[in-house]
């Protein structure tokens, strides 16, 4: 298993560790995971080892595990009953603000990015948005910042309120290398039962570099075992495209030679049966 070397976790008992989790039962969750790194508990393990010190059940324990995640990467595996396997530390979030001439030269275009208004022509008021909210684990570099007129800057920050839910698991998602896996891991997030809609979708999958075809990169999961739906609707003069999950499958160990795997058995099956 690989180690972020660059910030390495903190010793079960550390100073360090008391100082990111001041909260007595969110360490003695992390403890648990430390020391099982080679054999990761299931949830339920986690519940009955927090029963077992205190000897008590709180209703709130699953929260209080996902209340690492925005310091930690908790990995899921793809089983019945997963475990959760604690990876690495994640590196603080700088809220550093945005310097004058960062904010010029995203606002430079002069246009919204999303509905295309200028103030010249249109006498909108642009901002500087990030494409990725702070509070998924976006940042300052110009990638991940764009110029949207207010209105469009305050309909996005509404829709994606909504999910605040779900903002550890989002946050999670972002993290993973492959945006194949940063879509799979947004969808599951969501389980089978919710719709995300495609703004949110594009934003995960380009988290770690712009995807400009992410659709593309979506239908790769349909080549490893994952399968999913999609519904239109139409929402302030706009269609608005849906997605839900409605299968799943672990993860290969090599996610993109695994897709190219089985996208050349699937081409060459059809050449076969086109002769």
């Amino acid at each position: 298993m690989e180690f972020d070397i660059t910030w390495p976790l903190p010793e079960p008992g550390s100073a360090e560790l008391a100082a990111i989790l001041p909260a007595n039962e969110h360490r003695r969750i992390y403890t648990l995971l430390y020391q099982r790194r080679d054999d990761p508990p299931t949830k339920v393990e986690i519940f009955d080892y927090l029963a077992q010190l205190t000897g008590e059940i709180h209703s709130q324990r699953d929260r209080r595990l996902r209340d690492l995640y925005p310091f930690f990467r908790i990995d899921k595996t793809q089983e019945r009953r997963p475990r959760y396997i604690l990876v690495s530390r994640k590196p603080p979030v700088e809220d550093k603000p945005l310097d004058r001439k960062t904010k010029a030269q995203v606002l430079k275009p002069q246009r919204c990015a999303m509905c295309g208004q200028t103030p010249l022509e249109d006498g909108v008021k642009l901002v500087v948005d990030h494409k990725i909210p702070r509070e998924w684990g976006g940042t300052n570099d110009i990638e991940n910042l764009q110029p949207l007129c207010a209105d469009c800057n305050g309909g996005k920050k509404d829709h994606f309120r909504t999910y605040d839910r779900y903002v550890e698991q989002i946050r999670q998602a972002a993290t993973y290398n492959e945006p194949q896996r940063r879509i799979g891991e947004l969808l599951l997030a969501f389980g089978t039962q919710e719709w995300v809609r495609s703004d949110v979708i594009e934003v995960v999958a380009s988290a770690k570099e712009y995807q400009e075809d992410w659709q593309r990169r979506m239908r790769d999961l349909r080549f490893i075992g994952w399968d999913y739906r999609y519904k239109r609707k139409k929402e302030d003069g706009r269609v608005r495209t849906y997605y839900q999950l409605t299968q799943s499958a672990p993860w290969p160990d090599n996610i993109i030679a695994a897709i190219k795997a089985e996208e050349s058995k699937r081409s060459a099956a059809s050449r076969s049966n086109n002769h």
